[in-house]
């Protein structure tokens, strides 16, 4: 292959995928797009509505995230598309700022969309890839559940035809318990209805598509009773063909406003990619790779009046079960779209508004993993209350508060473990065992400390271990005359840690008791030999191999 096509190949994986493709191939593709787009085109529809857009806005952003994610990621089966969690904080963003103006409502929420994936390539090119570490389990399972939780709360009113103001779901939903009397029947009866046959179908066809097959009848029985007449809320006039290319029109003071929440969603989605790239089995993957085909992705759907699209993980794993080979398959899948747009408007146009709510019911659970949240609840309870801080969060503070509230206790819980680190006596039995931890008792050898701390050196602890070793000294009498340091598991120091190792080896110098070092790592050993704080003190501290050698060492001096 010559340069030229390896340069190809690089920028456009997809050509890769298909130089060594075979025709039987095409056909388990078409199959997978086909299990992919009878499953995500309610759901596409679905998430626009939740998004507070226009529901057409979600066929865009699959079409949009799909073709342009499938020429750019290195994979063969993860799936970009519309997501109710990013739907969700679409709508959370954008509907303070739009004013009930619909239109700067779609402007808004693609210009959001072009955000993320401007914050995703940089996440990318820079090392920013770390923080998505911050987001731990049980801030994902708390935030999941809120997630959930909210979906399910604000779409009890749509499901009756109750008209609910505000944004708060729970407040949304004391407003539908507090004005039941304003249900409208034919809507209950078509949103009950329907979530009744999707949690039916869901259960004893599980193959068969129930979300297209529900909103194929629901638009039957619009179209055959007239429900549009009968005060029946629907999803109305759908422009057909394709949306324009173009920029949103929007401020720089709604770019401005939209920046943190938009680096917010790139986090979330970053992490959902992860997973989906690691559940399909595509191993060896570049992550940051995938971050740029994601932005990509995002930029696409914003382009196209589209909203923010995230990697699907159970979508992926539909695909591959399907038997898809490539990337072909998103395409395939994007052509079914265009063909829905083309043709399928006013069809889609009598689509119950309720439906959608019980398309949107039905998946808000999945959300929800009571399971991991009652595991974490048994086994550790600090994290589950970080879990339960995330639920509360998004629900009482909307979900980036939310999100970043349950960040920062995590982040916090991990800073006070670190300030609070493990650490041990060791003695040396016999000339045959290692070092052994003293439970209890006295040490057989009091002139000589051995500590060991398992922690890196930092601001945190470095202060609390220095007054640990003093105390360790001055209460025995009479006093060691050595101190053994095990730093094996030190793997840092920081500025305020060199300060205080220097004033901990000035302290022990002016009680009579000298320090040693020993299983020193080559970093934390250079930074002690570097060390400017207190004339130098630990320039020339003896350093051993081990601690065997280093309490043989000190005890013959």
């Amino acid at each position: 292959m010559d340069a030229r096509r390896i340069r190809a190949v690089n920028v456009v994986p997809l050509i890769g995928q298909l130089r060594h493709y075979s025709a039987r191939w095409v056909r388990a593709d078409a199959m997978a797009a086909f299990v992919a787009a009878v499953t995500s085109l309610p759901q596409a529809l679905a998430y626009g509505a939740l998004a507070g857009l226009p529901p057409t806005t979600g066929l865009y952003t699959a079409l949009g995230a799909a073709t342009v994610f499938a020429l750019f990621t290195a994979t063969r089966f993860v799936v970009v598309g519309p997501s109710s969690a990013l739907a969700l904080l679409t709508f959370a963003v954008v509907r303070e700022q739009a004013g009930g103006d619909d239109e700067r409502a779609v402007a808004l929420a693609s210009a959001l969309a072009l955000l993320m994936g401007v914050c995703c390539l940089l996440a990318a090119v820079l090392p920013l890839q770390g923080a998505a570490e911050f987001l731990s389990m049980p801030v994902m399972l708390g935030y999941l559940a809120g997630v959930g939780i909210g979906m399910l709360a604000g779409q009890v009113g749509p499901l009756l035809g109750i008209a609910t103001p505000g944004s708060d779901p729970l407040l949304k939903l004391w407003h539908v318990l507090t004005h039941l009397e304003q249900v409208r029947p034919l809507t209950a009866l078509m949103g009950l209805g329907a979530l009744a046959a999707l949690v039916v179908l869901r259960r004893c066809l599980p193959r068969l598509p129930a979300g297209l097959v529900v909103c194929l009848l629901a638009i039957a029985i619009s179209a055959a009773a007239g429900l549009t007449g009968r005060g029946v809320a629907v999803i109305g006039p759908a422009v057909g063909g394709l949306p324009e290319l173009a920029l949103p029109r929007v401020s720089l003071a709604d770019l401005w406003a939209m920046l943190l929440p938009a680096a917010g969603m790139a986090l979330i989605a970053s992490v959902e990619t992860v997973s989906a790239v690691r559940h399909g089995g595509t191993g060896g993957i570049s992550l940051d790779r995938e971050t740029t085909a994601l932005g990509a992705a995002s930029l696409a759907a914003g382009l196209l009046s589209g909203f923010a699209p995230m990697a699907s993980t159970s979508s992926t794993m539909s695909v591959r079960g399907a038997g898809a080979h490539s990337q072909l398959f998103q395409l395939i899948t994007a052509g079914i779209v265009v063909f829905v747009l083309f043709t399928g408007g006013p069809l889609v146009a009598l689509l119950p508004m309720a439906v959608l709510a019980a398309i949107i019911m039905v998946g808000a659970p999945k959300l929800i993993d009571v399971t991991g949240l009652l595991r974490l609840w048994r086994g550790w309870r600090a994290e589950s209350v970080i879990a339960l801080v995330a639920v509360a969060g998004v629900l009482g503070l909307g979900v980036l508060r939310g999100l970043l509230i349950a960040v920062i206790l995590s982040a916090s819980q991990l800073i006070g473990r670190a300030a609070r680190p493990h650490d041990t006596l060791l003695a040396i039995v016999d000339d045959d065992r290692p070092p052994q931890e003293i439970t209890d008792g006295a040490s057989p050898h009091p002139d000589i400390l051995i500590y060991r701390v398992d922690a890196p050196l930092f601001f945190a602890n470095a202060g609390r271990i220095r007054q640990r070793v003093l105390a360790l000294v001055t209460a025995l009498e009479p006093r060691p005359r050595c101190v053994i340091l095990d730093a094996e598991a030190v793997f840092y120091v920081d500025a305020t840690a060199a300060d205080t190792m220097a004033q901990l080896t000035a302290d022990l110098d002016a009680l009579g008791c000298r320090i040693a070092l020993a299983r020193v790592r080559g970093p934390v050993l250079a930074v002690l030999r570097a060390n400017p704080y207190h004339d130098g003190a630990t320039r020339r501290l003896p350093v051993f191999p081990g601690v065997r050698e280093a309490f043989t060492a000190m005890r013959e001096s």
